[in-house]
């Protein structure tokens, strides 16, 4: 069972990338909640990580959050380059049908172990696109860049829509992609 967070309190929140920067469009989250933290300022209560390839250690960065927004590549029966967005009820009625990401039992199994403490976030919403490919050294893709793009300000709009201060930055932050090829297109960057 989820809790509630009270109306007009402060919101404890989430934002965080889960996958692997080596391996191609798998840095789909990892890529996205930069560009998002360069993109946006948001209160104190919500804090922006990448979260690499967790596990269960995921574990302590999803306790007691009012809401958590992962961002990650994901299978689906859609096509490659597509965002999705996922609840934690897909989580469990879907798993036979759709497999979120390779951390998805990690997602899962936090959850499970959350919940039977009583302190499971009260929202989780999985954002997500579709790779196209998923390589050891390949760069990421035109088309997970360009769903990551779109990711920053969905991510935006689902935390305005729960009444969590998000806004703008006046000034973009330039973004740390290490990972990336110097020759990957910087127009590509919403900057």
């Amino acid at each position: 069972m989820n809790r509630r967070a009270v109306p007009n309190s402060p919101k404890r929140c989430a934002v965080a990338g889960i996958g692997n920067v080596l391996l191609g469009d798998d840095g789909f989250g990892p890529l996205t909640v930069e560009l998002f933290r360069c993109t946006y300022e948001c209160g104190p209560d919500v804090e922006v990580m990448d979260l690499g390839t967790p596990g269960l250690d995921l574990a302590p960065y999803l306790y007691g959050r009012d809401l958590v927004v992962l961002v990650d590549a994901v299978h689906a029966e859609v096509p490659r380059g597509t965002l999705c967005i996922f609840s934690e009820d897909d989580l469990r009625t879907r798993h036979g049908l759709l497999r979120l990401s390779a951390h998805d039992p990690g997602v899962r199994e936090s959850l499970a172990h959350l919940s039977m403490l009583g302190r499971a976030p009260s929202e989780l919403i999985i954002l997500g696109a579709v790779p196209e490919q998923c390589e050891f050294a390949a760069s990421i893709s035109v088309g997970a860049m360009t769903s990551a793009s779109a990711a920053v300000d969905t991510i935006a709009r689902l935390l305005g829509e729960r009444g969590i201060e998000c806004h703008p930055r006046e000034t973009h932050l330039r973004p740390n992609l290490w990972w990336l090829p110097s020759e990957f297109p910087p127009k590509m960057l919403p900057m």
